[in-house]
């Protein structure tokens, strides 16, 4: 039987006259080790030769990495480690599908703006949208300005501007009259059955011996004339307040269907949430609108202290605010591309195109930044109607 050691990474094999060496990378998490085996006759050379190959793995490891490829190997882990689960998904792909195979080969601190704005150039011709470009480049900062937090090199590399594509405005806002067409959609019970009977599945017809009069159908959709719609529609009614209290508070959808009633005070008049992306705190007025379906949903209050709740005082899953949304945008013939987290973009709009200043939208959507909230300062048409009477005048 070969002798084995309790020494981690090393064993002797005496009769077959080798020697297997192992050692674990300090910073990798486990994941990168280095191994070698050595034909050796004794135990004790082994033992000289694992601690010179162990001396020569870890010293090799402690010098600083030279090239873009070393520093992603050595520190993305840890990296990625502060940012939350969906952004570190986004940004290792990034990082690995995109900026690793373009700067791998390059040394850090010659990674300097002419390059970057050929790797910016090189991903518009791959038709990559502008902003995923410009996502790119600034994770590719943030690597670079890592590498100067730690050390690896004195400055950061690239002088100047790096590059910069130029976005376009995306208007995905509700409009007024949008706005009002979609919220009544929740009180019209005929366009709601009109819609299911527009999108009905007729279910498949069975014929059978085991119906001798008629054939059957199976897998149909709720009859269009049925009492069972109409318990749908109710149930469809009563989340309104919901879509409302999204509209007049602008929180994310995961703020907004875990939100307390510890975290609301009607009676002062202010929602105190801890926003989930950013750690900061939104601090939202509560408007006329708003007190209202909070009112709504109070009636049903449950046991869990959450404010959305379904008839049974059940936490409203995000799967039926999807398809209550996805209905109400069909029955309001809102047809343009409108998600939900747009909701949040027609209330940060309207408070600008109200003369709200960028400090106060900030607060009010949780932004690390006002220049976050920047992207909604943009002059409303009643705005613009004010430059025209002052004209007249």
């Amino acid at each position: 039987m070969p002798r084995r050691s309790v020494l981690p990474g090393f064993r002797f094999d005496g009769k077959a006259g080798r020697a297997f060496f192992e050692v674990t990378l300090p910073g990798t998490g486990g994941r990168r080790r280095k191994r070698r085996t050595v034909a050796v006759s004794t135990r004790d050379g082994a033992l000289s030769l694992f601690r010179k190959f162990r001396e020569e793995a870890l010293a090799g490891r402690a010098s600083d990495p030279k090239l873009f490829s070393e520093f992603v190997a050595r520190f993305w882990p840890l990296i990625k480690m502060r940012l939350g689960s969906k952004t570190a998904t986004r940004e290792n792909y990034v990082v690995k599908k995109i900026l690793d195979p373009f700067f791998g080969s390059y040394r850090l601190d010659k990674i300097n703006t002419a390059l970057i704005r050929d790797f910016a150039a090189l991903l518009r011709s791959r038709s990559y949208a502008p902003a995923t470009i410009n996502g790119t480049v600034s994770i590719l900062r943030k690597l670079l300005n890592d590498a100067v937090a730690r050390e690896v090199i004195r400055e950061f590399p690239a002088k100047g501007r790096l590059p910069r594509e130029k976005e376009p405005i995306l208007r995905l806002e509700f409009s007024d009259d949008e706005k009002s067409r979609f919220l009544q959609a929740f009180d019209n019970e005929p366009g709601f059955r009109e819609h299911f009977a527009r999108h009905r599945s007729k279910g498949r017809v069975v014929f059978s011996p085991s119906f001798p009069t008629a054939p059957r159908i199976f897998g149909g959709s709720l009859r269009i004339e049925g009492e069972a719609l109409g318990f749908y529609f109710q149930r469809f009614n009563e989340a309104k307040p919901l879509f409302v209290i999204a509209l007049e508070t602008g929180l994310r959808r995961g703020d907004l269907l875990g939100l307390k009633w510890s975290s609301a005070d009607l009676t002062e008049g202010w929602i105190r949430v801890s926003v989930r992306k950013t750690s900061r705190e939104a601090l939202i007025p509560i408007s006329t609108a708003c007190r209202e379906a909070l009112l709504a949903y109070r009636q049903r209050r449950a046991m869990n202290d959450l404010v959305f709740v379904n008839g049974e005082g059940k936490s409203f899953p995000w799967t039926t605010v999807q398809r209550y949304f996805e209905i109400a945008k069909r029955i309001a013939g809102i047809t343009r591309r409108f998600r939900f987290h747009d909701l949040r973009h027609t209330f940060g709009s309207t408070l600008a195109s109200r003369g709200v200043s960028l400090q106060v939208i900030a607060k009010a959507l949780g932004h690390a930044s006002v220049r976050m909230s920047e992207r909604y300062a943009r002059p409303s048409e009643e705005s613009l109607q004010a430059i025209k009477r002052a004209l007249d005048a």
